[in-house]
């Protein structure tokens, strides 16, 4: 933060993040990007409790938890000389790691809806559920960009999505992830009795109107409400993807 003169347009004060956090919680996302000089500044104030504004000499008490968040290990920064090991010792007193999403697929349905009814909301439109082919290609997907590129990901699906579809489904796909081939391990057995994961979406497209054909004894109506899609929409695809009709 800083106060009224500080620097030329600093027409009035203006309190820092730990200021506006003080009684309370401040994330520090990728904290390992925090120049080293920064650091030292960060150091003190945990330490010390005391800020001081630019252009003041004066410091105020403040109390602050501190939430940092990093994609890299922090020991391994401090071993590469990125990060302060004292300032490390500082941070390290309730570590918590996060999987990466690929190894916690239980938890893509639960973070694709909420990411979809947050930017449905933002955008006016009424989508609000996934078609089971559509949700069986995220939970097949390797989301190596974690979190971010699920959120990424849904946004631009309801982005594209016609303006009255309550029902996202594998026909608004981008072209690079249809044929994106994703082999992820530890894929909960209950959403797919496949023996090996799919090369593509038309694979997986395959393997899924199969399972359901197969589990409603090749009724293609049944099969389609399973599925989440029409029944015109299950024969066409049976069609395009070679599947018997009278399977």
């Amino acid at each position: 933060g800083h106060v009224k003169g500080a620097f030329t347009g600093a027409a009035s004060d203006r309190p820092g993040l730990f200021a506006a956090a003080d009684n309370g919680t401040l994330l520090m996302d990728e904290i390992t990007n925090l120049p080293l000089e920064m650091q030292a500044k960060l150091l003190r104030v945990l330490q010390g409790g005391e800020i001081r504004p630019l252009g003041s000499n004066r410091t105020r008490q403040v109390n602050v938890r501190v939430i940092a968040a990093c994609s890299v290990p922090l020991v391994q920064a401090v071993e590469a000389g990125d990060f302060r090991e004292d300032l490390y010792y500082r941070l390290n007193i309730y570590p918590i790691d996060v999987p990466a999403l690929q190894e916690r697929r239980e938890d893509i349905p639960t973070l694709a809806h909420y990411f979809l009814e947050n930017f449905a909301r933002k955008q006016g439109k009424p989508a609000e559920a996934f078609s089971r082919l559509l949700l069986a290609f995220m939970l097949h997907h390797p989301w190596r960009g974690n979190i971010r590129e699920l959120e990424n990901f849904i946004e631009r699906l309801v982005t594209v999505a016609p303006a009255d579809a309550r029902l996202l489904d594998e026909e608004i796909l981008p072209k690079e992830f249809r044929n994106h081939a994703a082999r992820p391990a530890g894929m909960p057995a209950d959403l797919s009795t496949a023996q090996s994961l799919p090369e593509s979406l038309a694979e997986l497209e395959k393997q899924l109107i199969e399972q359901a054909l197969a589990a409603s004894d090749g009724n293609k109506s049944r099969a389609a409400r399973i599925l989440r899609i029409s029944e015109a929409t299950i024969r066409y695809k049976m069609s395009r993807l070679g599947i018997d009709s009278e399977t």
